[in-house]
């Protein structure tokens, strides 16, 4: 049984580092490789609206681009809840197609809402996230009055590059998969080697140190120590 140490250890990594590195390199470009082939891609399209509470108050002030603090708080609230209504409204529900996903979330707990859309198509994302954000004011006007729902920011944009699968992410995690297998099978490999190896083997068997060694150049194939 040879003495496992952190210094033996290493030297059987070091022996078997070929091997290491070309099932770690394999691993993650076939993880990349299968990611980027055969995990169908999503696609990702946001737009936005901004939900306004209106009060009695902003009709006396000067600016009407300025809302108080209990009018900001209040539209913040009303945001919340108007992402709930636009989620599960009939009238949203019959713009998002089939096999597509919607999320409505207020950004950073403010009282502009982003819809997102998720789906295998990016022009088909756009599209629908741009009617969503088109109905949004329709709808917010038949459960609500005294504020307004309005189209903020830049119409959604198609998306050039895919959201899922992260292909970068795969290989990573192929190559951490392939070097953990890799040092499992040089684990292995030298488990179920019983051959004598010279110097320390020797000298843990019979306690003998070793001082040199002799050629076998009568050996086929070469030269080989004895």
């Amino acid at each position: 049984m040879r003495d496992i140490t952190i210094n033996a250890i290493l030297k059987m990594f070091l022996a078997h580092i070929k091997l290491i590195i070309i099932v770690s390199v394999v691993a993650a470009l076939g993880a990349y490789i299968y990611a980027d082939n055969f995990i169908p891609k999503t696609y990702s399209a946001s737009s936005m609206i901004c939900i306004k509470y209106v009060t009695n108050t902003d009709e006396d002030d000067n600016d009407d681009n300025k809302m108080n603090s209990a009018a900001i708080s209040a539209s913040a609230n009303l945001a919340d809840n108007c992402s709930v209504i636009f989620r599960y409204s009939e009238e949203m529900l019959d713009i998002i197609p089939a096999g597509y996903s919607v999320y409505i979330n207020s950004v950073e707990e403010s009282n502009i809402l982003s819809i997102t859309v998720r789906g295998s198509d990016a022009q088909t994302c756009a599209d629908t996230a741009n009617a969503l954000r088109n109905a949004a004011p329709k709808v917010f006007s038949q459960y609500y009055s005294g504020g307004e729902a309005v189209p903020f920011g830049r119409l959604a944009s198609t998306p050039v590059h895919h959201s899922s699968p992260n292909e970068t992410r795969y290989a990573i995690f192929g190559f951490l998969g392939g070097l953990i297998i890799s040092m499992l099978i040089a684990v292995i490999i030298e488990i179920i080697d019983t051959t004598i190896k010279p110097d320390d083997d020797l000298y843990k068997i019979y306690n003998i140190p070793v001082f040199g060694e002799i050629i076998d150049f009568e050996t086929e194939g070469g030269a080989k120590k004895k």
